[in-house]
């Protein structure tokens, strides 16, 4: 799959607050490159900013998001961590 620009730096958006973390700064992009798999350019650098803690920054490079998940022993099964 050709990477494809998205019109937003949301990199996870929350599912019980709403809120959502977005990367900042200038010339910063996020490119989805299959289904629920994007990179962040950030050329410059960027800031990543969310409402409920202080801003985390990022050296200029290329990043992939990832999407950490959880097992279950119990229930032997596998899920994504939520914010």
């Amino acid at each position: 799959m050709e990477p494809k620009k998205l019109s937003h730096t949301v990199l996870a958006e929350g599912e019980a607050t709403g809120h959502a973390h977005r990367a900042v700064g200038d010339g910063v992009a996020l490119y989805e490159t299959a289904p629920d798999a994007v990179y962040l350019s950030a050329p410059l650098g960027a800031e990543v900013v969310h409402e409920e803690h202080r801003p985390i920054t990022l050296p200029a490079g290329e990043y992939d998001r990832s999407i950490v998940a959880e097992y279950d022993h119990f229930a032997e099964e596998s899920r994504a961590v939520v914010d």
